[in-house]
């Protein structure tokens, strides 16, 4: 085969390769309103109430969906975070990269499992105070721990156009004061959780 002929071919492909890839970045794909819109503001066993995203929060996840609620579910109290990626898939990160990049040190982070998969749990330290957070992704059947597992699966979800499935989400719990939350506790009384 002549080189002119590989030239246009090498071309030829990455050119189709381009095309494919802009194609794809705009082709409007199902978010996971729906899962999100089922979420109950209480339960037999939790109560929750939405509050505003802040400021800081809408510059980082422009274009994404954002549920935020305080909840107390049995007298524990937490924040629940819900990240839907779908319009701003940049707007989803690893949450050990966020609690760094505001000044935690990450003590431990190890898989929990859940009813509905896997979640992780993080220990976390910054200048005498301690905290700890549980996150997963979901796509509404199963969860997972994985920031790589998201981005596979949000990457595989574009290349098909959305056949592969649902938007996985990052759920997020963090306990609104020092107190230590018992996990399963929390996640036995709020089974909801489970739907995302």
């Amino acid at each position: 085969m002549k080189s002119s002929v590989k030239m246009s071919l090498l071309w030829t492909s990455i050119g189709v390769a381009v095309i494919a890839g802009v194609a794809w970045q705009f082709y409007p794909l199902e978010d996971a309103s729906d899962r999100l819109d089922e979420l109950p503001l209480r339960g037999l066993m939790f109560a929750s109430e939405d509050v505003p995203v802040s400021e800081v929060e809408q510059s980082i996840f422009a274009g994404a969906r954002v549920v935020k609620r305080y909840a107390q579910v049995r007298g524990q109290k937490v924040v629940l975070t819900i990240i839907d990626g779908t319009g701003n898939r940049h707007a989803v990160h690893d949450p050990l990269f966020c609690f760094r990049g505001a000044g935690w040190e990450v003590i431990d982070s190890a898989e929990f499992p859940v009813e509905w998969g896997e979640a992780r749990r993080v220990s976390l330290a910054r200048q005498g105070e301690s905290a700890e957070a549980l996150y997963w992704f979901s796509d509404g059947h199963r969860a997972f721990g994985s920031a790589m597992e998201y981005w596979g699966r949000t990457t595989w979800r574009r290349l098909t156009l959305g056949a592969s499935g649902n938007e996985p989400v990052l759920v997020m719990l963090t306990p609104i004061d020092e107190r230590p939350i018992d996990w399963n506790a929390l996640l036995a009384a709020w089974p909801e959780l489970g739907a995302f």
